[in-house]
């Protein structure tokens, strides 16, 4: 029996004009292609034979808008759906595993644990918490039409003013084959399974290779690493092989991007004489100095590293750079990186080829255009605001006074519904490591992916999920874009994001090249206005939306299960943060140690300078968190009487004069002293 559904909230309010009509796509080029300063050299040296290396070694219904049942079966490899059991306490790649077991194994709580995380009792039953409650606006929803249209009008006035005249491919690139790639470039594309181009590297590809600005935009997971990795590859393979020069800077807005991008770049490249280097934040600074110097082809960086290598020791040479590729551009000026973005345009050639890559053009973006691009080529493909086309997107209604039950609803989906890999996201890190830990307690192999690990734990629990250690990745916005691991089958959402381009790049996760996947987002009331404008792009898109019924008394028994581990995960945190202080405090004591012993050689180095004072520092990542996360109202700064305390402000001589005469006024104390003076 199919679950019943209100329409009124995800499909009636929604009924509204929607053009589902996609852009147009616009591929514009100047007339005049200019030339780098490689490409000049070119013309005047003699080039040397091509180099070549040897290769190196489900018990829930889904209901859609028509009142049928979907089908969510997946057509990916088995190897793909194989999910290894939770690693052994001495396998183990974090310490929440290790703490969890000492306390099973000494019997210091009594744990009720699920065998393999499912409920013994308790199916899922029709008449659930379905997202069809909600009651529409249709005049908000009028309102938001007219913005949408009053936004492409501004979006055309923006092509028209910043972009190069408009023009059409002969052959825009059907194949790789048909672009005119070296044999290695196409080997290495086949190394990758990269069998015929997506519609952005169809488009990008031929205009790149011809030196041109690009600005590029598509839908998350359409292949734009590769719309800009392979003319790169292509070109340097006409270098000047006689002296070692970097003459490409890769920028990404985070570590985990960029060590993907250098993944892939790498498995590219393997059929050429290609270098790559990294400028990435948090991994280790001397390996990435050593292979700085020896002045790689392609250097793979996040903003911050790459500056301090500019600016400090004599590690990083741009001076004769020729391509510049800005990828998640709107994303690295949103986390406040714009000026550091603007420190690397000054000091950069400015006779270069720059590719930007952006999901959604906005101000800023127009912005960095200005600044940093000279008469780029607009390439947009697909819709902006639209996800992939074989994405389910399901959406749990929490009815009042059921918010309190969210956890229980998780646990159920995780470990009952979506038995396959998934990504649970969340707004907040502190969020996610107590889930993490509430995962181990119950028996469900997970890990964690945020801004609270160390890069080291990062790129362990990356690997662990990419391998199939584990089955969930519980993370932050920090996995939102641009990770790409094969055989994603669900991204779940435990609270909506802040805005509707960051839940687009959640649920891209998954849907990706072509595959099927499922978004399931647990909307409470507060939700509702990202929920509309998700439901909304989805039909604008042709996109399947559907509501999942979940029984109430199934959430129920697992939050109530939750709530008497809730002192078991307190002393897991606990037990993780001594352990933490210890390790902290081992490494102070190493750090005294070399001090001391190293003294001369740590004197004599030069001091590192930075183009921004720490104030400056700290107001960027303020800025950056704000627009992440949004503003947020923590139980810190609010009593037990749910009143905000009162923040202690430094008072100036004449407030505080001020405020010693009303105090007077009211005691009577400033007419006796009156009377005094008299």
């Amino acid at each position: 029996m199919a679950p019943e559904q209100d329409d009124d909230f995800i499909y009636t309010i929604y009924d509204d004009d929607v053009s589902s009509d996609e852009e147009a796509v616009e591929v514009e080029q100047e007339e005049t292609p200019k030339q780098t300063t490689g490409q000049k050299r070119q013309n005047e040296e003699a080039h040397g034979p091509e180099k070549s290396k040897k290769r190196r070694g489900n018990g829930d219904e889904v209901v859609s808008d028509n009142g049928e049942k979907i089908d969510l079966g997946f057509d990916f490899d088995a190897s793909s759906r194989a999910v290894k059991a939770l690693p052994a306490p001495g396998q183990s790649f974090d310490r929440i595993d290790e703490i969890v077991e000492r306390m099973k194994k000494s019997k210091e709580a009594n744990l009720p644990v699920a065998e393999n995380g499912n409920l013994e009792e308790g199916k899922e039953e029709d008449g659930g918490d379905a997202p069809g409650d909600m009651e529409s606006d249709a005049g908000t929803a009028g309102e938001e039409d007219g913005d949408a249209e009053e936004a492409d009008e501004v979006e055309k006035e923006k092509e028209y003013r910043f972009f190069a005249p408009s023009f059409e491919l002969a052959d825009p690139g059907a194949s790789f084959a048909a672009m005119s790639l070296s044999r290695s470039v196409l080997k290495g594309l086949s190394e990758v399974r990269f069998n015929e181009p997506t519609p952005i590297q169809r488009k990008a590809i031929p205009v790149a290779l011809q030196g041109k600005d690009i600005v590029g935009g598509a839908v998350t997971g359409s292949g734009k690493t590769a719309a800009f990795l392979v003319p790169i590859i292509e070109r340097l393979l006409h270098r000047p092989t006689r002296e070692a020069v970097t003459r490409v800077a890769i920028l990404l807005p985070t570590r985990e991007l960029a060590l993907q991008c250098l993944e892939v770049g790498k498995k590219l490249a393997t059929y050429t004489d290609i270098t790559f280097g990294r400028a990435i934040g948090g991994l280790n600074q001397r390996v990435q100095e050593k292979e700085l110097k020896q002045r790689p082809d392609i250097v793979v960086a996040t903003t911050g590293r790459f500056i301090d290598f500019m600016h400090n020791g004599n590690v990083l040479h741009v001076d004769r750079l020729e391509i510049l590729v800005l990828d998640e551009a709107d994303r690295m000026l949103d986390q406040g990186f714009e000026d550091q973005l603007n420190e690397i345009l000054k000091t950069i050639p400015r006779s270069r080829q720059t590719m930007l890559f952006s999901a959604t053009m906005t101000s800023k973006v127009d912005d960095l255009v200005r600044a940093g691009l000279h008469q780029p080529v607009r390439i947009m493909v697909d819709a902006q605001k639209a996800s992939a086309p074989g994405l389910v997107q399901e959406f749990v209604r929490l009815r009042p006074g059921k918010e309190a039950f969210r956890l229980g609803y998780l646990m159920h989906l995780c470990s009952s519904v979506h038995q396959q890999r998934a990504i649970v996201f969340f707004r907040q890190k502190k969020e996610a490591h107590r889930v993490r830990v509430l995962f181990a307690l119950c028996g469900i192999s997970a890990a964690e992916l945020h801004g609270g690990v160390s890069q080291e734990q990062r790129n362990r629990a990356v690997e662990a999920f990419r391998s199939g250690q584990v089955r969930i990745l519980l993370a932050t916005d920090l996995a939102s874009r641009g990770l790409d691991v094969r055989g994603i089958e669900a991204v779940i959402n435990y609270e909506a994001p802040q805005s509707l381009e960051i839940y687009l790049h959640r649920v891209g996760r998954t849907a990706r090249a072509g595959n099927r996947g499922v978004a399931c987002t647990l909307a409470a009331e507060s939700d509702r206005k990202i929920v509309r404008q998700a439901i909304k792009s989805a039909r604008a898109n042709s996109a399947k939306v559907a509501s999942r019924s979940v029984d109430p008394r199934v959430a129920e028994e697992w939050q109530e299960r939750c709530d008497k581990l809730a002192e078991t995960v307190d002393a897991v945190l606990r037990e993780e943060k001594a352990e933490a202080m210890l390790q902290d405090t081992e490494r102070e004591v190493t750090r005294a140690e070399n001090l001391v012993v190293y003294k001369k050689e740590i004197e004599s180095r030069p001091k590192k300078t930075w183009f921004m004072s720490e104030k400056e520092k700290l107001a960027a990542k303020k800025k950056g968190a704000l627009a992440l996360n949004g503003p947020q109202d923590t139980n810190e700064d609010a009593d037990k009487s749910g009143k905000k305390k009162k923040v202690k402000v430094k008072l100036s001589g004449k407030k505080k004069r001020k405020l010693m005469s009303k105090d007077e006024f009211k005691d009577g104390t400033a007419s006796k002293k009156k009377q005094r003076k008299r």
